[in-house]
Order: C-alpha cells, then structure tokens, then sequence
C-alpha cells in the first residue's frame, strides 16, 4: 500500500509542477522611499513584471585526447649558452675579502632535471649540483682559473662548457 501511494503523490506532484512554473507572475512596486519591491501577491500600487526568458548556452563538447607520457630520461636539452658572469676574467679579489668571493654562472636554456651544474676551481672539481652560484672560502694567492661545465647526471657526459676565467687573488 506505501508504494502505491508514494508512487500516486509523485505522479500527482508531477502533473502540478508545469502547472505552478507557468502560473507564477511577478509584480513590482515602489514604495516611498523609491525602493522596489518584488512579491508574487498584487497590490493596488503594483504592476505586472515580466519575466525575460533565461538564455541558455549548450556546453562544447571537448573531445578526449590520448596523450602520450613523456619520458623525462631520455629527453636531451640543447644547451644555447653558458657562461661565468662573475667574477670577470683577470678580476683582483683584495685581501679585505679574505679570498671568499661568489662564483655566478647563467645558462640558456635552463637547467634539465638530467643535468647537472659543475664548479671547476684551477681544473678540480670544487661542487656539482644544480645551483648556478658557488662560494669560494680562503682561496689562496695568485692565479686561479674558473670554469662550469654542464654535464649529464646518468652517465657524467659534458654537454657545453664554459670559457676559462681566470681571477687573481691578493692577500
């Protein structure tokens, strides 16, 4: 017995809805104030509002691709440029700087993930990474050569290298 009532009263609910949409009219009236007022019961200052259809917009349908996943590994980057932009070639680092100095380097295009930034201090390894400045402590007097290599993390292979600077420390 619930279904067959459940099932009359969602059938009659059914036939009243259309119904109470199309029936429903808007009246506006403006008090003293200048305010308007909205309401669904008629006054004897109120008039009929009509209600402008709401234009609707059908949704694009997107199409769905296949993408492929990259394989980041094996993806090469050409490297444009890339050189030491401080200190500059046959720059003096004084004592009042106790030998530290910055090195800085800039890169075109920028790093890989693959790859790697190498600090070479007088031919020797002094860091690797991927940071394109490196602070050099309590380098000792005279000539010293500066150079970054770009090399690949997997298999150490240099990709392009920077020309050799050399700087001159006096302490």
């Amino acid at each position: 017995m619930n279904k067959k009532m459940i099932i009359s009263g969602l059938i009659t609910l059914l036939f009243c809805l259309p119904i109470s949409v199309t029936a429903t009219e808007i009246f506006i009236t403006i008090d003293e104030n200048g305010n308007r007022i909205f309401s669904d019961v008629q006054s004897k200052q109120s008039r009929t509002h009509k209600i402008k259809e709401i234009s609707t917009i059908p949704a694009i349908k997107i199409p769905r691709t296949t993408a492929t996943a990259i394989d980041q590994e094996n993806i090469d980057t050409q490297y444009q440029q890339l050189g030491i932009i401080s200190p500059t070639t046959k720059s003096t680092i004084t004592r009042d700087h106790l030998g530290n100095f910055v090195v800085s380097a800039q890169l075109s295009p920028a790093l890989s993930d693959n790859d790697e930034a190498v600090l070479l201090f007088d031919g020797k390894v002094i860091s690797a990474g991927k940071q394109l400045n490196w602070k050099i402590n309590s380098a000792d007097r005279g000539a010293h050569s500066l150079q970054v290599i770009i090399r690949s993390l997997n298999n150490q292979q240099q990709k392009i290298s920077s020309s050799v600077v050399t700087v001159y420390v006096k302490r």
